[in-house]
């Protein structure tokens, strides 16, 4: 999270405000877990960092659990807070579906070895892309392990 926080620092001190050109920014996950593995925890919250078309763009995402399924929500700073509606990890490799008021936005990428941070490219409904990196932040929230979660009940309101 550190570098991160320095590359941006970097990335604002080396353009001025008022330039007119854009910040060509990296992300790299370096390893990404092994196969066969634990499967990592994505549950709790994250700060993200976009290069939207050279423009700096981050924020938080939060995950959670809805039963034995991943959501949550994504706010950028700029913006209100979009709803993640899915989330699926396949080995290491991540995705997302973030729901928006012109129609889904897709994330797709790979999770570090460690589970802490995921690299990859955003797509929006037009079809650009933009790389994209997020970092856990430490959390001692204990997460129930995948065997306790559960489906939640689709009981039926009572009527009277």
């Amino acid at each position: 999270m550190k570098a991160i926080i320095t590359g941006l620092a970097l990335a604002f001190a080396a353009v001025p405000a008022a330039a007119s050109e854009g910040v060509d920014m990296r992300f790299e996950c370096g390893a990404t877990a092994a196969e066969g593995g634990e499967t990592p925890n994505l549950h709790g919250n994250w700060d993200f960092l976009m290069a939207v078309g050279g423009e700096p763009s981050f924020g938080l995402m939060s995950i959670g659990f809805v039963g034995d399924a991943y959501r949550g929500s994504l706010t950028p700073v700029r913006t209100a807070p979009v709803v993640l509606r899915s989330i699926t990890l396949t080995g290491n490799a991540i995705h997302m579906v973030v729901a928006s008021r012109d129609g889904d936005v897709l994330f797709d990428g790979t999770l570090a070895a460690n589970g802490n941070r995921m690299c990859g490219a955003v797509t929006y409904h037009g079809g650009n892309s933009f790389p994209m990196v997020a970092q856990k932040r430490p959390s001692t929230y204990p997460s129930p392990p995948q065997a306790e979660r559960r489906q939640p009940s689709q009981s039926q309101p009572s009527s009277r």
